[in-house]
């Protein structure tokens, strides 16, 4: 009589051997990929004596990301620089802006122009007061800036979802001011904004919202960590499965087997 194979027998088999080993190789590259995500999870502190290198060092804007283009995830939060001039054809008022030490209020922003002609949407300073921030905004409005690449450092940072249009705005969407650019200015925008923090225009504040004091988590790193944490347990969790599968096959056959009837001899 044929003996019900066992779980463990059939994973004993050399097909399963080598399904495990490709499960193994498997979990040990997502094992890999969670320790590098894990590693970019934790921004690493900037001493306040340190800024000023930290800006000196950062790679160009170019370099990092391009115009018209989805950005890589590792471009957000990026320090860079690069050298531009501000256009003062129009800016915007943007509420919803809250501190470092929790005070909210509202950023003015703006578009720079590098010597390519690409654009970069960065805010210009911060303020408690509407009425400010939108006095500021007209202010700066066709004023006579000197027409010299500026150098300009900040951190790369991603784009909100759109809100309704007004005076001022409620969000910081790219695609939504970049409709409001010509068309020409708006298919070279850079497909990130530039978070400026040591510089403020006339009548506001320097925003500190980004801390480069303290170490900061990038959670969609962290997330992504423990997701490709979780893919090592998946790939041995369908391995077993797999093997668990044949088991109930191999059963469900010996079992019909055995129930089929038998036939009796002829007699003469």
């Amino acid at each position: 009589m044929t003996k019900a194979p066992t779980w463990f027998a059939v994973a004993r088999r050399p097909k399963w051997i080598g399904a495990f080993f490709i499960a193994m190789g498997i979990a040990v590259i997502c094992a890999l990929l969670a320790q590098w995500q894990a590693g970019r999870s934790i921004e690493a502190p900037v001493r306040a004596t340190d800024i000023s290198t930290a800006w000196r060092e950062a790679p160009r804007l170019d370099t990092v990301v391009k115009p018209g283009r989805v950005p890589r995830l590792a471009a957000v939060g990026t320090l860079v620089q690069t050298s531009a001039t501000l256009d003062t054809s129009r800016f915007w008022v943007v509420a919803n802006r809250i501190q470092r030490d929790g005070t909210k209020g509202f950023w003015v922003v703006g578009t720079y122009s590098d010597s390519a002609g690409n654009r970069v949407l960065a805010p210009l300073g911060f303020t408690r007061e509407r009425g400010r921030a939108l006095a500021v905004a007209r202010h700066l409005t066709g004023s006579i800036v000197p027409m010299v690449l500026l150098p300009i450092h900040g951190r790369l940072s991603p784009a909100e979802a759109p809100e309704q249009i007004g005076p001022v705005l409620q969000s910081l969407s790219l695609g939504q001011l970049a409709n409001l650019l010509p068309a020409d200015a708006g298919a070279r925008l850079y497909p990130l904004f530039l978070l400026v923090t040591d510089r403020a225009a006339a009548g506001l504040q320097p925003i500190t919202v980004t801390s480069l004091s303290k170490a900061q988590v990038n959670w969609l790193s962290a997330f992504y960590a423990a997701e490709w944490t979780a893919f090592c347990g998946f790939s041995f969790f369908m391995w077993w499965r797999l093997v668990r599968d044949q088991q109930q096959r191999e059963l469900e056959e010996l079992a019909a087997s055995r129930s089929a009837p038998t036939r009796k001899p002829q007699e003469d």
